[in-house]
Parts: structure tokens; sequence; C-alpha cells
């Protein structure tokens, strides 16, 4: 409960951290417009599976299972 999964990244995200609002841990809730930030998203991680392909062969499964494990359509 302490974390929360990134629905995107899939990264965990601290639910509170000593000192810092709330909002800030949220990278959705400092955007004014959830299909924006989402699209955003979304070309962030396809930009960044596009880059990795030229890295894939060099890296374990472990380091490729470590991306954005979802894709924008």
């Amino acid at each position: 409960e302490k974390y929360h999964i990134h629905s995107v990244f899939g990264v965990a995200q601290p639910r509170e951290c000593p000192g810092v609002p709330t909002k800030v841990l949220s990278p959705r809730a400092t955007w004014n417009n959830d299909e924006a930030y989402y699209k955003t998203a979304f070309k962030l991680t396809n930009a960044f599976r596009e880059n990795f392909k030229k890295f894939e062969e060099h890296a374990s499964e472990e380091i490729r299972r470590g991306g954005p494990q979802r894709y924008a359509f």
C-alpha cells in the first residue's frame, strides 16, 4: 500500500514522501488533461521501446522486463 504501480510505465511510485506534496508524486495528477497525459505517456514508452531495440540483443531478460510493458495503439 506504500506504492502505486504506474499503469503505463510499470514502476512503483511512492504514495507518500516526507516534505513532498502528494500531488507531485503522481505524474498524472500534475496534468490538467488525462487524455493528453496518457497520450504523452504512451508516446514516451513507444519511443523507449523503439530506441531500446538497438541494445536488446545485449540485455538479459531481467533488463528487458524492466522497460515499459504496455504499448499505445
